[in-house]
């Protein structure tokens, strides 16, 4: 059952091209988990693998540049530190989302808690190491194509993300200034806590534009879509569908 929990946690927004890339750097255990703690832990081993094999990739883009362009490998290592950042922040915000009940205003807890993150950085470590592989080789065919296939997605993502932001914030509108501390799984949220709330969720809305256009500064003969491109390929993976699902259609 792992295997193929696994190879569904890689393959629900990424284009065949990344997963196979993704399952060439880091097969996916055999032994099926004996508990929900387990499979947990081969989730987070999985991330931690694909983030392993990204670095390696993006080497392989930065170690030329070393010498022969140090300003684009400057530009390369703080594009990749922001990126890094970016994306432990819109993951946690995608996680966080299963367990904020934007009806009432509580936040919850439970057993299956951080699964949904690490799927999320499984997802953008494969996209990040197969783009930065198909760099180093000079395969922009194979870029685009994956481009083409996230952009497909993109715009609903988009969508389902704004359509959350407005919940959240009408949420966050209706909040006690301050709740006392709970005995139990869940936590009424103050307005503070939700002013930290959707700030990470602009954060993991609004990331994208900025890495795309820095993205794009470094790429060879980049044409005015790869800022769009860029970015849709990453906002595609921004899945907050259960989480607006969960609040019912506005």
């Amino acid at each position: 059952m792992l295997p193929l929990l696994l190879t569904l946690v890689l393959s629900g927004t990424n284009p065949p091209p990344v997963e196979a890339w993704a399952q060439k750097a880091c097969p996916a255990p055999k032994k099926e988990p004996d508990s929900n703690v387990e499979f947990k832990a081969a989730l987070e081993a999985r991330a931690t693998c694909l983030k392993k094999a990204m670095n390696k990739s993006i080497d392989r883009v930065l170690l030329p540049l070393k010498k022969k362009d140090p300003p684009a490998f400057k530009q390369w290592m703080g594009l990749q530190a922001d990126y890094n950042r970016w994306v432990a922040d819109a993951c946690a915000a995608i996680e966080e989302a299963n367990w904020v009940d934007v009806s009432t205003g509580e936040r919850a807890m439970g057993t299956g808690y951080g699964g949904t993150e690490q799927e999320c950085l499984q997802r953008q470590y494969a996209w990040r190491g197969f783009y930065a592989d198909a760099w180093a080789r000079g395969d922009w065919k194979a870029i685009a194509a994956a481009q083409d296939a996230y952009a497909q997605q993109a715009p609903k993502r988009v969508d389902v993300l704004s359509q959350y932001q407005k919940k959240t914030q009408a949420a966050a509108a209706q909040a006690p200034a301050q709740v006392p501390p709970s005995d139990t799984p869940s936590q009424q949220l103050s307005r503070d806590d939700w002013k930290d709330y959707n700030g990470r969720l602009e954060r993991a809305a609004s990331g994208p534009q900025a890495l795309a256009e820095r993205q794009c500064a470094l790429v060879p003969k980049a044409d005015a879509a790869c800022a769009g491109s860029f970015r849709a390929s990453l906002t595609a993976q921004l899945d907050f569908t259960d989480a607006l699902g969960a609040t019912g259609s506005p």
